[in-house]
């Protein structure tokens, strides 16, 4: 992976680069800092699951928000070719990869110091993203999947309930668990499409959205909270999108106060009923789905996702246990 960084890099006008790994998981991160100290960060994706034209819509909401909004957001830069978007190849790399160059974000993650004045903050952020969305006609040609089917990693279009998908995700449930497990999640399934039927896809309830802020995707400097990481973007309900952080946050024991905050700073600039704040947990629900499937599977075996693979796998039947039988 490093050859291919350097292989990508070369596309840049750009020299003298010191290149160092951040991090090997669902991506590989490299920090590159030029000599006169400019900072970037190169993002090398697993082996692609989506088109290059979908590649290449994540950049371009991405400079939009940078364009039209202040917040703060990856920038991608440009190669020679003026493309945010470098296909690179290297021996030993399995296909070609879908690299992009940003500038460096300075900020911290918070994991256990998390408090609710900065889920506050994560709620307007998020509430910000959304209103663009809403409110920006993507360019002709834009492409991005949907983010609510139940195999989290087949990006493409909806899965439309299709009860053959269903059948796959329960299948792969029962060799990674039980048939209990199974069964709990086959009920789960339903109760979950149940909901997205009756919700429909109407501009008030749907959209393009960021689809995986949660604490590891956001950090905060100088007290301002910034969101990173728009490869999961696409098209699936609001509600969504406040389901991720909250699922992430589930088991701490001060998830009430950091739910609570979280909703109050979304409905400082978007409205949530009371009626739609009840249906976060089938979205929660989901968001459960779609880890005990195809992430269980590569967090099973990626070496660097083995040691929460089974605490994972126990608390998301857990809480879809408290989904079905409240």
């Amino acid at each position: 992976m490093a050859d291919l960084a350097r292989v990508a890099l070369e596309a840049y006008p750009l020299s003298g680069l010191r290149v160092r790994l951040q991090a090997h998981r669902y991506n590989t991160t490299f920090r590159v800092v030029a000599p006169g100290g400019d900072q970037y960060l190169l993002r090398i994706p697993r082996a692609s699951q989506i088109s290059l034209e979908a590649a290449h819509s994540e950049l371009l909401w991405l400079a939009a928000l940078r364009k039209e909004t202040p917040l703060l957001v990856p920038e991608p830069v440009p190669n020679r070719e003026q493309s945010l978007l470098t296909v690179a190849t290297c021996p030993g790399v399995p296909e070609p990869r879908f690299c992009v160059l940003f500038r460096w974000i300075e900020g911290r993650f918070l994991s256990s110091g998390l408090t609710p004045a900065h889920l506050f903050q994560v709620g307007d952020l998020m509430a910000c993203l959304q209103d663009h969305a809403a409110r920006w006609t993507p360019p002709v040609g834009f492409t991005r999947p949907r983010v609510d089917n139940l195999e989290v990693l087949q990006r493409g279009p909806a899965d439309d309930f299709d009860p053959a998908i269903a059948e796959r995700v329960i299948r792969t449930i029962t060799a990674l668990g039980t048939p209990e497990a199974a069964a709990l999640v086959s009920v789960a399934i339903q109760k979950v499409w149940a909901t997205l039927r009756e919700l429909g896809q109407g501009t008030d309830v749907f959209g393009l959205i960021h689809a995986d802020l949660h604490h590891r995707n956001f950090l905060f400097h100088q007290g301002i909270a910034s969101a990173i990481d728009f490869d999961d973007c696409g098209y699936g309900h609001w509600l969504y999108d406040l389901a991720v952080p909250l699922t992430a946050l589930q088991q701490r024991l001060d998830y009430r106060a950091l739910r609570e905050a979280l909703l109050m700073g979304y409905r400082r600039r978007r409205s949530l009923s009371a009626e739609q704040e009840g249906l976060l947990d089938t979205f929660m629900a989901l968001r459960r789905i779609q880890d005990l499937d195809p992430g269980a599977i590569e967090g099973k075996d990626h070496r660097a996702l083995r040691a929460n693979w089974q605490a994972n796998m126990e608390g998301g039947l857990q809480e879809l246990r408290a989904f079905v039988d409240p």
